[in-house]
């Protein structure tokens, strides 16, 4: 199901108008599993005439089948744009292939590269495009996949650079594989506009949920709806799985009290949505790790006891500090961990509050049980929603430590009376920082109120305003007007 994401599908289509005013714009979709990734490019699909084939990486199990797989949607793609009447369907083999290539005048270049290499295809795929008149964008999907082919990243970015007739939109939820793919040492960096996909924003949620509840004659008081976001932080899928219990349970109104009991029993039961997709991330990410049962142990000690440093951890299991610390390494790339300063940590807190309570085997009979319930609530928003915050502070001090690194400026919190900053510094002037650590831009109301209490502080200082998700056209307008200057994760060198 599509959900509001205009700012991202407005990129889309611009790189799309660019593609066709000839200049080539390629671009990564970068986010977790089922927060939305393939519905935005199926959706920009549906909204464009013009060649626009789709492949989703994962399903794809070897490189000739993805040469096969490629070509045929590209064929396809063609012959619907010229009006051809064809399915998919019809396309299962080489000879199918090369019989559309007849129609539309393109054996000889559809035989090389059935005859070639995966070299031969992007050569030929430009050929085809420039012989047929068209501009193609092709959509990649699950990109991450594609290291399983031994030199695809190199053979892809050698071709690919010189071509003119087509652009690529890629997209990952192996978010640590999709930018180290995208990292300076590698062989497309600076060649795609990134674009993170997080939550949607409070009120996009809060609209989402209430729509979807209405629809089924449910009303939700605003409380229950201001839940509903503090739950699932907005994550598209979260919110659709836990509207869906709601209305199941039959609940008329929904209040607070019953978001936590639905929440809780998605996330808990094992016929809940949340809890197959997140057992599902949790088997998936590990299946390649060469230590399962071991990896699977560090896991079960960080969700009782998050922000151990590695001789905690060693410790805990009777281990070397040198081999766990190989294992850590290997967890740091399945997204399911990350590392602040010296601490370890769930990237994600609910999956985090998921494996510790999944393992105590909880029933659904005990989730109606309102004590239980009770305490489990306690514990929820102690250790997933407190952890949140938490975790934002941390993110501050990163930040802050990364502006000492790079600018040479030691950033401290401050505060005087109600009077409170993100970082100040005194040194040949007077430095301020601003952090939002969001999953939407800072608008023109964010910067105005920084720059107004920043005036009305010290009169005048040097401003940086630091934003997770980039800033909005008129706060870039702002900014540049009165001097601030606009950071975000790039220019500091983080994730």
């Amino acid at each position: 199901m599509f959900v509001n994401r205009r700012a991202e599908l407005k990129i889309l289509h611009s790189a799309y108008e660019s593609l066709k005013r000839g200049e080539k714009v390629n671009v990564a979709i970068i986010g977790p599993r089922r927060i939305g990734k393939t519905e935005l490019l199926l959706k920009f699909k549906e909204e464009v005439n013009g060649v626009v084939p789709y492949l989703n990486l994962q399903r794809i199990g070897s490189l000739e089948s993805f040469i096969f797989a490629y070509t045929r949607e590209l064929l396809y793609e063609i012959a619907k744009v010229v009006g051809m009447s064809i399915e998919r369907s019809d396309l299962l083999t080489w000879d199918d292939l090369l019989i559309l290539s007849a129609k539309l005048d393109l054996e000889r270049e559809v035989k090389a590269i059935r005859d070639g290499t995966l070299e031969t295809l992007f050569e030929m795929q430009e050929a085809i495009l420039e012989k047929t008149g068209q501009k193609a964008v092709f959509i990649l999907d699950e990109f991450q996949e594609v290291v399983n082919f031994k030199g695809f990243l190199e053979t892809m970015r050698a071709v690919t650079e010189k071509q003119r007739n087509i652009a690529y939109f890629i997209s990952g939820s192996a978010v640590r594989m999709m930018e180290e793919i995208l990292a300076p040492k590698n062989p497309f960096f600076g060649q795609f506009k990134r674009v993170y996909l997080r939550g949607l924003p409070k009120e996009d949620t809060i609209e989402l949920a209430k729509t979807t509840l209405e629809r089924a004659g449910i009303e939700a008081t605003h409380s229950a709806l201001e839940l509903i976001y503090k739950l699932t932080q907005g994550h598209p899928f979260y919110v659709l799985a836990l509207c869906r219990r709601l209305i199941e349970e039959g609940f008329e109104k929904v209040k607070s009290r019953d978001v936590y009991y639905a929440f809780l029993t998605e996330l808990l039961s094992e016929k809940g949505d949340i809890y197959m997709h997140l057992e599902y991330l949790f088997n998936e990410s590990l299946s390649r790790a060469y230590k399962g049962p071991i990896h699977k142990q560090i896991l079960l000690i960080l969700a009782q006891e998050e922000g151990l440093r590695l001789s905690e951890i060693a410790r805990r299991l009777n281990k070397p500090s040198g081999e766990v610390s190989n294992y850590l390494k290997f967890l740091l790339r399945t997204d399911l961990i990350l590392k602040q300063g010296e601490r370890y940590y769930f990237t994600d807190k609910l999956m985090r509050f998921w494996l510790a309570k999944t393992y105590l085997g909880i029933t659904e009979l005990e989730l109606r049980r309102e004590r239980f319930l009770e305490e489990l609530v306690r514990e929820l928003e102690e250790k997933y929603l407190k952890a949140k915050k938490e975790l934002g502070i941390a993110k501050e001090a990163m930040i802050r430590e990364r502006m000492r690194e790079i600018f040479d400026i030691d950033f401290k919190p401050y505060r005087r009376g109600d009077v409170e900053f993100d970082g100040v510094a005194f040194r040949d002037g007077v430095y301020v920082l601003e952090i939002k650590w969001r999953n939407r831009p800072a608008t023109y109301k964010d910067v105005k109120d920084f720059i107004r209490k920043v005036k009305g502080e010290f009169g005048s200082a040097t401003m940086f305003f630091f934003s997770r998700s980039g800033f909005t056209e008129k706060a870039k307008e702002l900014c540049e007007k009165e001097g601030v200057k606009m950071l975000t994760p790039k220019d500091l060198g983080i994730s």
